[in-house]
Order: structure tokens, then sequence, then C-alpha cells
């Protein structure tokens, strides 16, 4: 075996050891919160936190509303808190694409159960969406 190869089959052992290495790393289990969704008329509604878990205290809350075929759903109010006690703070429309932001005070603890109202028109529903904290 010449040089050539014996630096050739090292390249090629390193190349597929950090190919396991990077395969490995992306298969491990995150310890990100997945949120069921819910469903209100014919819309889907989802819910994410920033970060993911959310911390103790503000975090982003971002509600996601679609309709039929993924399509957003028009005159829709948004708003949530955290618990009973607490205002109801409106949420802000991104775009005309289904996508609603707000920080939102969720509290302390272990978790927490975000409520999301829901208006169009006379109707209105609140969704309560089980969330659990960061540990800290």
């Amino acid at each position: 075996m010449n040089t050539t190869d014996a630096i050739m089959k090292r390249n090629l052992s390193l190349i597929f050891g950090l190919i396991a290495v990077f395969s490995t790393a992306c298969g491990e289990k995150s310890d990100t919160n997945t949120i069921a969704a819910q469903h209100w008329k014919d819309a889907d509604v989802r819910i994410e936190t920033h970060p993911n878990p959310p911390l103790a205290g503000m975090s982003e809350i971002v509600v996601i509303v679609t309709g039929p075929r993924g399509r957003p759903i028009q005159d829709l109010t948004v708003s949530m808190r955290a618990n009973e006690s607490m205002p109801w703070v409106q949420a802000i429309q991104d775009g005309l694409i289904g996508v609603y932001r707000r920080a939102v005070d969720i509290g302390d603890g272990e978790s927490v159960i975000l409520q999301v109202r829901l208006q169009q028109g006379s109707d209105e529903q609140i969704m309560r969406f089980p969330i659990k904290l960061a540990a800290s």
C-alpha cells in the first residue's frame, strides 16, 4: 500500500466517523415540549413557546390557527392568559397567515394551563393548553 492509499483510507475513516457522530447527535431526544393541537369549528389550533420549554415568567407564545387545507381563519381575535386571576392579553397577528404572537407572564412552578380565547364575531371559545415549564 502506498502513502496515497493510506491517506485516503485515513480520510475516509475520519469522514465516516464524523457522519456517525453527527447522525447520533441528530437522533437524540430533545427536551422540547410537544403541545397537542386542539380544534374549534373548522380550525386547528396549535401553540408554540419560545423558548421551548418555556421559562418561568415572561415567554413568547405563538398561536397558529389554520382552517381547511391549512388556510388562515379570517376576522379572528386571539387573547391569552396563564390563569383565571390574570387579565386577558390580545395577541398580535403576524401577517395574514394565521399566526398570533404575544409575550405572556406564565408564572412559575412546574406547569401551567395556558388559556387561549378565540373570538370571531359573536362566537367565542376558550381553550386550555397544559404546558410544562423548564426546570429551574
